[in-house]
């Protein structure tokens, strides 16, 4: 069964932050449970409060990091005693996340490079272009993790990569900064279900084999004494 089958239009099923989150020095796993919890608290308004363990486990992180970094949102007064986020003295500039971001299975450290893309995104063309260096400064990442999140981001199409090149005065050629492209979340969260499929058919396969390996070694005759 399709995860997502319930979501009718994904394009419509978003929340908004704060552009002036990137200026709040949070780490990935912070923003990241920030998030979160804005998405809880917008779509899915419910009795009790998660636990660090379920936000551990929505966002691939320990246990001890999420209340760490619960307790830091905390103290920043970032949240209130129902885990509400609280935007204070922000601009009037937001950016939009769609939902089905936290159930992608790509864990904090993707989702927060993703968010900054979009933060970047020119809404017409649904393009940026950020250096690795940019956004590894923003989201207070390695360069060399970035690189990795786009990677995953790309492999998992939540965005589409194109190398660029431009030339210099003196008509030398030069790598320029990767142009990215946000995808439709529709198409990620085809992808993921495909995915998930082929996952159960390679499973299916498997169980197959191991009973048929199985039949056959008791059918079969016996070594000579």
């Amino acid at each position: 069964m399709n995860m997502f089958s319930n979501q009718r239009n994904p394009e419509r099923c978003r929340f908004s932050l704060p552009n002036d989150v990137w200026k709040w020095d949070l780490k990935p796993q912070g923003f990241a449970i920030l998030a979160y919890l804005c998405y809880l608290h917008i779509h899915c308004k419910k009795d009790g409060l998660p636990s660090a363990d379920e936000i551990a486990s929505r966002l691939h992180m320990s246990a001890d990091m999420a209340a760490e970094q619960l307790s830091e949102l905390y103290h920043r007064r970032l949240l209130d005693q129902h885990m509400v986020p609280v935007f204070k003295n922000t601009g009037k500039n937001f950016f939009s996340l769609p939902n089905e971001l936290f159930f992608l299975n790509i864990g904090h450290g993707a989702i927060t490079v993703y968010a900054y893309l979009l933060y970047c995104e020119d809404r017409r063309t649904h393009q940026c272009h950020p250096s690795y260096r940019t956004i590894a400064t923003a989201v207070h990442l390695t360069v060399s993790t970035v690189v990795k999140h786009i990677a995953k981001l790309a492999d998992k199409q939540f965005i589409a990569v194109e190398n660029t090149a431009y030339i210099d005065k003196h008509g030398m050629k030069w790598n320029g900064n990767n142009q990215y492209t946000i995808l439709p979340i529709q198409t990620a969260m085809d992808h993921c279900y495909q995915q998930q499929m082929l996952r159960l058919e390679e499973r299916k396969n498997w169980q197959q084999v191991q009973a048929l390996l199985a039949q056959n070694t008791e059918s079969a005759p016996c070594a000579p004494l």
